[in-house]
């Protein structure tokens, strides 16, 4: 039997058929590296602000934990600073936020958390290695390890607060100071976390 040369065919693809195909490999990959790839890097996000919400809690109960003013009765005493004595004498506050000058807080430049006495105390810049130190907003004091008596840069690396204490006042009563901690998480962005304290 005599086969037709004619009648058989070819197999494979034309040099059409693979630009077309490399064309459309291509808007694929596009597709993929600018829409799934950045999902893939957020989704640690929730990750970070988890521990953003831990590290403020933990920072922020330590700085709850001091008084309202140097001059506060550590053990929560009748008269408050800013009011007058049973005697009628002035209570007086200290007059300016921060470290007070010739007290215990500040060891010549270094400031000494385990002395800290007050919530303003803890204004400034805290942070947990050298790297995180472009995140400061608030002028830098020292690392965070201090602030919470072991060293947490292995836990919380590059991570940032910024500590700001400022008079504020509520239903009129100026008797309270605004705690704001902004933790920086690095490249996963900055969380603030707002507490109030009490003249008491």
């Amino acid at each position: 039997m005599a086969v037709n040369r004619y009648t058989i065919k070819a197999a494979g693809f034309t040099l059409i058929e693979s630009i077309v195909a490399i064309v459309i490999i291509g808007i694929a990959m596009v597709t993929l590296t600018s829409f799934l790839f950045p999902q893939i890097q957020d989704s640690a996000r929730s990750h970070y602000e988890v521990r953003a919400s831990a590290l403020a809690n933990s920072l922020m109960t330590e700085i709850l934990a001091r008084g309202y003013d140097h001059y506060s009765d550590p053990d929560g005493g009748i008269t408050r600073c800013g009011e007058s004595d049973a005697n009628g004498d002035l209570v007086s506050c200290s007059t300016s936020l921060g470290p007070d000058a010739g007290s215990n807080e500040l060891d010549g430049t270094e400031r000494k958390p385990e002395n800290f006495n007050d919530v303003d105390d803890y204004i400034g810049c805290w942070y947990t290695n050298e790297a995180s130190k472009s995140n400061c907003t608030e002028s830098e004091v020292g690392s965070l390890t201090d602030i919470l008596g072991e060293n947490i840069s292995d836990e919380y690396p590059n991570f940032v607060a910024n500590v700001v204490v400022v008079e504020d006042s509520i239903d009129g009563s100026s008797q309270f100071k605004k705690v704001t901690v902004e933790i920086v998480a690095g490249n996963y962005g900055a969380y603030d976390f707002v507490a109030h304290r009490g003249n008491y």
